[in-house]
């Protein structure tokens, strides 16, 4: 699979936070996570709304361990969606991330739901190239 240099930072930022909060797989919470701190280096609006403290305080806190961490099956089918969907090109952030949010049970969504984020919408700007809609957030 081929990622643009946004998404493969993603990625990195993902394996990042997911060894910090002493995970054992990268979940797709994990790359949502990445997926917001490299937006906020890039100074991308997709996801301006979602504040990643907020989201590492709704994910577990587990001692870190140091070893490498494997893809758990969620982010791993997240990642082959995202390369279908590229249909051969390089995948970007706005396809990695919709293709996180495509399960309805991923971790990801399940964050974003609990900060009130609806994660349909956020999918749907995703799909669209991240077309300038504001991000809809449930309150």
């Amino acid at each position: 699979m081929r990622l643009t240099s946004r998404s493969s930072r993603s990625l990195d930022l993902a394996r990042l936070e997911a060894l910090a909060l002493g995970a054992s797989a990268i979940a797709t919470a994990h790359l949502l996570l990445g997926l917001v701190r490299e937006g906020r280096e890039a100074d991308d609006p997709l996801l301006a709304g979602v504040d990643p403290d907020r989201v590492r305080g709704l994910l577990p806190l587990r001692p870190p361990d140091g070893g490498s961490l494997p893809l758990s099956p969620g982010a791993a089918a997240a990642l082959t969606v995202a390369a279908r969907d590229a249909a051969g090109g390089r995948v970007d952030a706005a396809q990695l991330l919709a293709a996180v949010l495509t399960h309805p049970t991923s971790s990801a969504v399940e964050v974003l739901e609990r900060l009130g984020t609806d994660p349909g919408h956020l999918w749907a700007r995703a799909r669209s190239g991240g077309a300038a809609t504001p991000l809809l957030v449930r309150r």
